[in-house]
């Protein structure tokens, strides 16, 4: 019973930092991309989307002797955040598919297949992980260049202008410093919480007697994956629904590359051919170009919404009765 309420307790505080870590980084994402030269949505892909708690977490149980661990929480969490996120996002808010983010989109499922591909044969070895790390990193220059000085409009614009004409250079260095701060944190907190949401997860799931496999793809990624669903209320309240299309899209990315890359650089990662890892791993390398539906037009679809948020349910409650 102890172990039980120290789980629920480690649950609860990390939802409250990841809940915490989300405000933060949505308040203040604007005006730090805007004084470093950058889009909203290149600095949600690269900083939201980034998800060094599943990397870590991948590279620790990965380490400790469990590939089905450690790969099920890099591909559960795309499964997660492109089922359950992303169509909560619709659902809630009027969620903006822009042609830009339609690329973004395609290349992260691009990415997903390569993944999917090198685990084919049931083992993701070193080299591969290596590839998998650097095409991630030939990813975020590729979309730094691509982002340098975008036109200034709307908030960012009056920002630019505010700043020519009320505030002087040193204090123009001052409040970049403390946007990209205040963004720095909220990722920290994020971090922070989905941290010990992941061990009160894995202090749940302990009595339940699951595969690896199922205990990676279910809670162990919901776990970890969960401050992605926090952005989501965050940059709702305060307007910025295009960094929930970017962070989505970034994490992605990074799980299909990093997380999974850094994982086999460990330890190479026996699935075996017919793991459940391998399957879903093919399923989320595809559900990237659902953003396609929305680019006629501009905004992904309520019911298309309603249909992910089902598919999430369905798929748990499949790999939960195996």
């Amino acid at each position: 019973m102890l172990s039980l309420l120290v789980a629920l307790l480690l649950l609860v505080v990390g939802a409250a930092l990841l809940t915490a870590g989300a405000e933060g980084f949505a308040e203040n994402v604007t005006a730090a991309s805007s004084r470093l030269g950058v889009s909203v949505l290149a600095l949600a892909l690269l900083l939201a989307g980034a998800e060094p708690e599943e990397a870590v977490t991948a590279m620790l149980a990965s380490g400790q002797g469990h590939p089905a661990l450690a790969a099920g929480d890099a591909i559960g969490a795309n499964l997660v955040i492109l089922t359950l996120t992303l169509g909560l996002a619709a659902l809630v808010t009027r969620l903006p598919v822009t042609r830009r983010s339609v690329e973004y989109g395609v290349a992260a499922a691009v990415l997903g297949a390569v993944a999917y591909l090198f685990m084919l044969n049931g083992v993701l070895d070193r080299l591969e992980g290596s590839v998998l790390v650097a095409l991630y990193v030939a990813g975020v220059v590729w979309v730094w260049r691509r982002e340098r000085t975008p036109p200034l409009i709307g908030e960012m614009a009056e920002l630019e202008e505010k700043d020519r004409l009320h505030v002087g250079e040193g204090a123009g260095d001052e409040a970049t410093g403390r946007a990209l701060l205040m963004v720095l944190l909220g990722l920290l907190g994020m971090v922070v919480g989905g941290f010990l949401a992941v061990r009160g997860a894995e202090g749940l799931v302990d009595a339940l007697g699951l595969t690896e496999s199922v205990v990676g793809l279910t809670v162990l990624a919901l776990a970890t994956s969960a401050e992605m669903v926090a952005l989501v209320w965050a940059a709702r309240r305060r307007g910025l629904t295009e960094v929930v299309v970017a962070g989505t899209v970034g994490a992605v990315a990074y799980n299909a590359t990093v997380s999974l890359g850094l994982a086999a650089l460990v330890s190479p990662l026996g699935l075996g051919r017919h793991n459940l890892v391998v399957t879903t791993a093919g399923v989320t390398a595809v559900l990237p170009l659902v953003l396609l539906v929305g680019l006629r037009t501009g905004r992904l679809p309520k019911a298309v919404g309603a249909l992910l948020v089902v598919a999430y349910v369905g798929a748990m409650g499949f790999l939960l009765a195996r």
